[in-house]
């Protein structure tokens, strides 16, 4: 799906007046790419809160960790990556609702230039 395309599909974006917590962590490998999956996530309305590099092996696929009693909001944003397995991780002393793993087989948009 092109990134105009998506970006104007309502289900691949956060709802509207819906606050989703969002911890994005690198497992792919390559250097950058939690910080390029924060932009793009925030760019279809999610509150990323965290982002880091993981510290033990490289993920081939990505991976999408609810910690909350909403699993639609996983599939809007596995919508909004074009990418990623959904698991339940049922841990509500979390502080987000969803993580993500970022594996190889994400690939992000081109970036665009931002002021």
């Amino acid at each position: 799906m092109p990134v105009a395309a998506a970006l104007d599909d309502t289900t691949a974006r956060a709802p509207r007046g819906v606050r989703i917590r969002v911890r994005v962590v690198n497992t792919s490998g390559t250097s950058g790419l939690a910080r390029r999956a924060t932009q793009h996530l925030r760019d279809y309305g999610f509150d990323v809160v965290d982002f880091t590099t993981g510290t033990t092996d490289t993920n081939a696929d990505t991976r999408i960790a609810v910690h909350t009693a909403h699993p639609a909001w996983a599939l809007r944003l596995q919508k909004a990556l074009g990418v990623g397995t959904i698991s339940t991780d049922a841990d509500t002393s979390r502080y987000v609702d969803l993580t993500v793993f970022v594996g190889r087989d994400w690939r992000p948009p081109a970036e665009t230039l931002r002021p």
